[in-house]
């Protein structure tokens, strides 16, 4: 039986650990980098050092983004139902404004 995986060398094995000071913009920027492109951070700061890509994975941002469109829209629908009235421009806008932007990044 072949085996998918090989076991990685122990010498190969990542056991060297390094202290890192930032302060904490800039643990926030990397912190918030990393989740973009769905990396722990450790993994993303290896990646940027040694010159590899962590490319950002858009359309799951686009996903996201989408979501949120429908939870207003849902949201609003509810409250429509509810009150038997349409809500104010101001509720409508936001969200319309969400969408135009959801579709905007689609489009590129």
């Amino acid at each position: 039986m072949t085996t998918l995986f090989k076991k990685k060398d122990d010498a190969d094995a990542r056991s060297v650990r390094r202290e890192l000071r930032l302060t904490r913009e800039e643990d926030h920027h990397i912190r918030d980098a990393a989740a973009l492109r769905q990396l722990d951070v450790s993994e993303f700061i290896r990646r940027a050092a040694l010159g590899r890509k962590a490319e950002v994975r858009f359309e799951i941002d686009l996903i996201l983004m989408l979501i949120e469109v429908v939870k207003d829209i849902r949201a609003l629908h509810s409250a429509v139902v509810a009150t038997g009235a349409l809500p104010p421009e101001e509720q409508w806008q936001p969200v319309i404004s969400q969408a135009v932007a959801a579709m905007l990044r689609i489009e590129k």
